[in-house]
């Protein structure tokens, strides 16, 4: 009775969930351990029926066993300058997704300064995860190098996002924001603006897209006014404060270009609790074509990269650390272009 009762309560196998998915075990192995070698031989469809086994029969995997056998955490970092901003969350949602298919967990962290993200690095290091996604436009490529240096030295390969810096034992996620900055800024002039604001990030180190506007300026002629460059681009407040500072000059601009969608939407509510009218009054354009401007009043034009799929880069990087066959740091380059709507 007793080894009855045992067997009642044993826990699901490997092989009950391949059995239930209607697949070999193999299949439910290579899925599992993200075996990205041989998932290929697994279906899409297989694939869910497998997750859906997996969840019906409450399979847990020993990940332990595996995880000291392969000397892996089978995590991976997620390193954002801040959280809850959409193009964060845009990554974080690709990421996880594909980072789920390989058997892989993620820690998502944030570091909005070379301190903090020096003491997430060291915390990689130290086998807090196997590799890592980090979005570093914020910091300069001397700060980049030296972390990319720790990084490789502890065998934890990264894929880095930068507008400037080369791929080395880390892999680039190059976007071509700079050019659409100058883009945009033309497409400001060729409709006849000549007293444009620039509103910028708080702290950014890089600072390649408003160097883009210096260039807009020389190459135009156009005579560079320190009242037209204003910070403000980090926040929702920020750029409300920095907003009606540019409304209350004696000769406001007539039109804006700010460094985040969320400023420039702000800045929308700002010129219409002002009484001003977007665009006849003043042209607005964001930076980044997150949802929340398609659906502003009036609809934002803005920049924005070309493809919005991340989960190409989770797919490299856990293939870098299981050292899957001919794969090696690289550049991924994302093109850049301009959406135009209604502000501008």
């Amino acid at each position: 009775m007793g080894e009855s009762n045992i067997d009642r309560k044993k826990a699901p196998t490997m092989a009950d969930v391949a059995r239930r998915a209607g697949v070999s075990t193999a299949a439910v192995s290579y899925l599992l351990s993200g075996d990205s070698a041989r998932l290929k031989f697994v279906g899409k469809e297989a694939r869910q029926r497998i997750l859906e086994a997996v969840n019906e029969l409450n399979y847990v995997q020993n990940r332990t066993a595996r995880q000291l056998r392969r000397q892996q955490a089978e995590r991976i970092c997620l390193l954002l300058p801040r959280l809850g901003v959409p193009f964060s969350d845009r990554i974080a949602q690709d990421v996880q997704s594909a980072v789920a298919m390989h058997g892989f967990s993620t820690i998502i962290a944030a570091g909005d300064s070379a301190e903090r993200v020096g003491r997430i690095v060291s915390e990689v290091e130290s086998g807090l995860a196997d590799g890592l996604i980090a979005d570093w436009q914020h910091l300069s490529e001397a700060e980049i190098s030296q972390f990319a240096v720790r990084l490789a030295a502890a065998g934890r390969p990264a894929v880095i996002f930068h507008p400037s810096i080369e791929p080395a034992s880390f892999s680039v996620v190059r976007q071509h924001t700079a050019r659409a900055v100058s883009t945009a800024l033309a497409y400001l002039h060729d409709t006849g603006h000549r007293r444009i604001a620039y509103m910028l990030h708080d702290g950014v180190a890089e600072g390649s897209r408003v160097a883009a506007y210096y260039q807009f300026l020389q190459e135009r002629n156009l005579p560079f006014r320190q009242e037209l460059l204003v910070r403000g681009a980090e926040g929702r407040k920020a750029a409300f404060t920095h907003a009606n500072t540019l409304l209350a000059l004696e000769e406001r601009p007539t039109a804006l270009f700010a460094e985040s969608d969320l400023a420039a939407v702000t800045a929308l509510h700002a010129f219409e609790e002002a009484g001003l009218s977007v665009p006849d009054d003043i042209a607005v354009i964001g930076c980044g074509n997150v949802e929340e401007g398609e659906f502003s009043h009036p609809p934002l034009t803005t920049i924005g990269p070309e493809t919005t799929n991340f989960k190409p880069l989770a797919d490299h990087l856990i293939a870098l650390i299981t050292g899957a066959k001919g794969v090696a740091p690289t550049l991924f380059d994302v093109p850049w272009r301009l959406v135009r709507r209604a502000s501008a």
